[in-house]
């Protein structure tokens, strides 16, 4: 643009969604119960905030203003060469290539490189239609062969969303191809023939290897239920994922209800949900998780950007399926006289997306459908964000002018050109640096909690405090600091040096409060906080009480936590307020009744107190209710009772 002193913008029917979209996200941003999160996104994560948004917009403008049909067709090559890759590695994964590597249960459902089986099956289901449109168009074998090595993928991610999703867009594409075509020469015969010799094939695929509803040959053959196929849909210790999942969003329209307007800010749904979680959470094996999003992309930006970012979200929804849509019609298509019945004629220009060439672009559109689809289930991640953003840019670029836009030379170049050039070199270097300069500091902050571990404690201050030192605003590296000298701390009182560990917890703490400073509504630094104060209190008893203020500040933001609760009961009987633990400990059961550790304090503080016939009844509750063969409860119930 400097060298030939003009702006390069293609205009798009989405840059005014986008721009909307961005100011919902910026006034969501301003009214955050966290700015540092609504800024960056949730750590670890990275997306969804408002620098991403912003990168995801500028990513858009910059493809559709510099890309042709001849590169977006390139670029899609990488993109398929890349999903060709981890689907490959998902493929070797079910077969327990890594299976030692990882905590989750990797050969029952793939996540390949990308983390999390929804997230895979969320990647697969954006592309498999479009490599369907590579199949049908080209007619090659390749294609027709990464389909279904894509397809094979996502059946072993065990993903009941992505399926949907892909059943779906499998139906938006092949009925618009079956309609948009001219029946000459009997082309929707074919097209018929075609399609039931594909499905028939991915009829096989699946009875091959299974779905969530469905077993394989093997486990018919041998007449036995698949551990795994019944297991896909449950969370760890029982419940149904489905379950969790309501309950979940309850909590997120309940958040929606307290910020009816702009949210609790971009990404903060980590710290918002937990004031208004469910009491009826506490009874699922996941009771204790820490939920960051509200595992359905709609209620999580309701919750988070309120009615006006839910609107401009639905907005720049609508208007990227127009534009695919509107960029996949073939005008020749539309005027076609080829169409004798009038009222087919109506029925086909109303109901099909795309023109006699434009199969990739129905590709693009019903992957993007089919990501709509699974992320009511799940949530965006980077990589699917990205095809959220950049889908509706191929569709323009798949349909552009198809000369390139030739940058014309100048033979001189001016002053202000050379200093308008140099400008943006510079800015360019900076922005590189600063984000090395972020990479580095994760880098050094991942390397002190390896050190942490190896209970190198020395070594892990030093990483931290270097991580800190370029990066002075982010509260999980003071907040792991803190963590690191509370527990050298600890270490030099074992060994009687009492003056330096009291120094040490001093400094802990005041990291530790720094952090909070830094993210006051991050409940998991305030729980790290208390938890570190009641390990420090082998050092000084009167670090209890400081705990006990935390957790009662912690319960503001938190007021169903059963394990909270639980903490904080034991807290007041450490401190010998005895009255309040029981109360505490009494509502923790009122919570979460099959709660047996609370139960049992609940039941020895009773005793202390005198109160025999209510330890009695908490004693029993545990062995009828809870588990018959606790092996403490009976001896407490044998002591108190002789029974």
């Amino acid at each position: 643009m400097v060298i030939t002193k003009k702006i390069i913008f293609r205009r798009t029917i989405l840059d005014i969604p986008l721009l909307i979209f961005l100011i919902s996200q910026f006034l969501s941003y301003l009214a955050s119960i966290d700015k540092h999160t609504s800024l960056l996104g949730y750590y670890g994560r990275f997306n969804g905030g408002l620098v991403s948004s912003l990168t995801y917009s500028l990513l858009y403008w910059a493809y559709v203003s510099n890309m042709k049909p001849k590169s977006t067709r390139k670029s899609l090559y990488f993109l398929f060469t890349s999903a060709f890759l981890v689907s490959i590695y998902g493929v070797v994964q079910h077969f327990g290539v890594d299976k030692n590597l990882w905590v989750q249960d990797v050969q029952n459902r793939v996540f390949s490189t990308l983390g999390q089986p929804n997230w895979l099956a969320t990647f697969v289901v954006a592309l498999i239609p479009l490599s369907y449109a590579f199949s049908l168009k080209t007619k090659r074998v390749a294609w027709w062969g990464l389909s279904i090595i894509l397809f094979i993928v996502l059946l072993y991610t065990k993903s009941r969303s992505g399926l949907l999703g892909l059943l779906v867009a499998d139906i938006i594409l092949w009925f618009n191809y079956f309609l948009s075509r001219r029946n000459t020469n009997n082309i929707r015969k074919k097209i018929l023939k075609v399609f039931a010799l594909w499905h028939l094939v991915l009829g096989v695929v699946i009875f091959l290897i299974s779905t969530p509803w469905t077993p394989n040959l093997e486990n018919i053959v041998l007449n036995r239920d698949s551990d795994r196929n019944i297991d896909s849909s449950v969370g760890p210790g029982g419940t149904e994922s489905g379950e969790i999942r309501k309950i979940v969003w309850k909590g997120a329209i309940e958040v929606w209800g307290h910020y009816p307007v702009f949210g609790s800010g971009v990404e903060t749904f980590a710290y918002s949900f937990y004031e208004f979680r469910p009491k009826e959470h506490n009874l699922v094996s996941e009771w204790d998780f820490l939920y960051n999003k509200a595992h359905n992309e709609y209620l999580n930006t309701a919750a988070t950007t309120g009615t006006i970012g839910l609107t401009a979200y639905l907005i720049l929804i609508s208007a990227s399926l127009y534009q695919i849509s509107k960029n996949s019609k073939n005008q020749n298509f539309q005027n076609s006289k080829q169409i004798q019945n009038q009222n087919l004629k109506l029925f086909v220009s109303k109901f099909t997306l795309l023109g006699d060439s434009d199969l990739l672009s129905l590709g693009v559109f019903s992957g993007y459908f089919g990501m709509l689809i699974t992320n009511f289930f799940g949530f965006a991640t980077s990589t699917t964000s990205l095809l959220f953003f950049l889908f509706p840019a191929v569709a323009v670029g798949l349909n552009g002018p198809s000369a390139e836009f030739k940058v014309p030379i100048r033979e001189s170049i001016s002053f202000t050109q050379k200093v308008l050039l140099s400008l943006l070199l510079c800015t360019m270097l900076y922005v590189l640096f600063t984000i090395t300069q972020y990479w580095y500091s994760d880098f050094l902050f991942a390397k002190g909690r390896n050190y942490e571990e190896e209970q190198n404690f020395q070594e892990a201050r030093q990483a931290l405090t270097s991580a800190i030192s370029l990066n002075t605003n982010e509260p999980l590296y003071r907040n792991e600091l803190a963590q690191v000298i509370s527990q050298e701390a600890i270490s030099l009182s074992e060994l009687g040096r009492n003056d330096e560990a009291i120094n040490l917890a001093q400094e802990a703490i005041t990291e530790s409060k720094k952090s909070i400073a830094l993210s006051p509504r991050n409940l998991l630094l305030l729980r790290n906080l208390s938890s570190m104060l009641i390990r420090l209190s082998i050092i000084d008893i009167n670090y209890i009480n400081e705990a006990k203020n935390t957790m009662l500040a912690e319960t503001e933001y938190s007021p169903t936590d059963a394990k909270l609760f639980y903490n904080l009961g034991l807290a007041y009987a450490r401190v010998g307020q005895i009255d309040s633990a029981i109360l505490t400990l009494e509502k923790t059961i009122f919570l979460k009744d099959n709660y047996r550790d609370a139960r049992l304090a609940l039941a020895l503080l009773y005793i202390n107190s005198g109160r025999k016939v209510e330890a009695e009844n908490q004693l029993r509750y545990i062995l009828e209710h809870i588990n018959p063969d606790d092996a403490l409860a009976q001896q407490e119930l044998h002591e108190l009772t002789g029974k």
